[in-house]
């Protein structure tokens, strides 16, 4: 048994993890304030910290085995909380322009429950083959069904394309959390993305998160 004073970890190879929730914590806040465009941004770091903790993580060779699992165990649930219930705040708290919270229909308010089960069952299934290969030492080449984290890109390109056609995300939100929903747990497999994706994928998002960084501050 380890003599701590207190539970879990704290080394810098998990320091990505807790910075992904902390940023999430605040982006549901912007969200609860009716400051959608900055929740959006806060989405997008919490994207850019679960794309790179894992390689942060792989620098720190002299991990041990619990360490190893806790990193598993506590990305997901980071992930969802931001990519899950982040996600949720956005669509669920909606204002008119006086100011006026709008009152969502049966049908909208199920959707978000529906997501979050979605988005955790993803997570759970993720869990459990992460824990099988890592027990046999092998690497990931594919993912069943699509990343949760993969919201962090989609819903702010959604956002940002439907501001430049002078349109409101919230007209389409809904379906597309749905469309989420269902590719998170279709058994559809969706490579691995390497470091050259991932820059790519990096390349991509930074226009999108500059463009709703200027409508921030923009009148």
């Amino acid at each position: 048994m380890e003599s701590k004073p207190v539970v879990g970890y704290y080394g810098l190879w998990v320091a990505l993890t807790y910075l992904s929730v902390i940023v999430a914590i605040l982006g549901i806040h912007f969200a609860l304030m009716d400051n959608v465009r900055y929740a959006l941004v806060c989405l997008m770091i919490s994207g850019l910290c679960d794309m790179f903790d894992g390689r942060v993580a792989s620098l720190f060779k002299k991990r041990n085995t619990r360490e190893k699992h806790y990193g598993i165990q506590i990305d997901s649930l980071a992930d969802i909380i931001s990519f899950g219930v982040l996600p949720a705040a956005i669509g669920y708290l909606r204002y008119d322009p006086s100011g006026n919270f709008i009152s969502l229909g049966w049908f909208d308010t199920a959707i978000f429950p529906i997501y979050l089960m979605a988005a955790l069952i993803r997570l759970a299934y993720y869990n459990v083959i992460e824990t099988e290969l890592h027990g046999q030492n092998k690497k990931r080449t594919h993912y069943e069904g699509l990343p949760v984290t993969s919201v962090a890109f989609i819903i702010p390109f959604a956002y940002a394309i439907c501001h430049l056609f002078d349109k409101s995300i919230f007209g389409i939100y809904n379906i597309l959390l749905l469309f989420l929903s269902a590719a998170f747990v279709l058994k559809i497999r969706v490579p691995k993305p390497h470091a050259r994706t991932q820059i790519v994928l990096v390349a991509l998002g930074l226009p999108i998160i500059i463009y709703i960084l200027y409508l921030c501050f923009s009148k």
